[in-house]
């Protein structure tokens, strides 16, 4: 069974590539968690198979790199009126980015991101042994 380890800046956790391991669990750590550093899977002789910290990768195994959406906005222009409150009104352009793609509506970027990370987790499946799962349930 492949071994998972969670490196936070403080302390690392062990995680069993087990039947309960979840792979929305583990995105939503490297995504939004402030402390984390880097996750990283190793087989039984200690021989890493895929890591969010590319340098340790480098054609030795997987990258895992899921993606985010960032709001982008750009300033186009401001009108100004002296007579209304408030006597500025700033139009801005909105985009969204993901993983360097633009998008113009949070929608789009959204439906993108949801493909890439199903991509990544499709990539993970194989090192998660989910046969102990299976057993219990017959």
């Amino acid at each position: 069974m492949n071994i998972g380890v969670i490196t936070y800046k403080k302390y690392d956790e062990n995680v069993l590539l087990n039947a309960h391991f979840n792979v929305d669990e583990l995105f939503r750590i490297i995504l939004h968690d402030k402390d984390f550093v880097r996750f990283e899977i190793f087989d039984r002789e200690k021989k890493l198979l895929a890591s969010t910290y590319y340098p340790n990768v480098d054609g030795k195994g997987l990258y895992i790199h899921p993606v985010k959406v960032f709001r982008d906005e750009e300033l186009k222009w401001i009108d100004y009126y002296a007579f209304r409150s408030p006597s500025t009104i700033r139009h801005y352009k909105v985009t969204w980015k993901v993983d360097g793609a633009v998008f113009r509506t949070r929608k789009k970027a959204t439906e993108y991101a949801n493909l890439v990370n199903k991509r990544v987790a499709y990539r993970i499946e194989p090192f998660i042994d989910r046969s102990t799962y299976r057993r219990s349930q017959n």
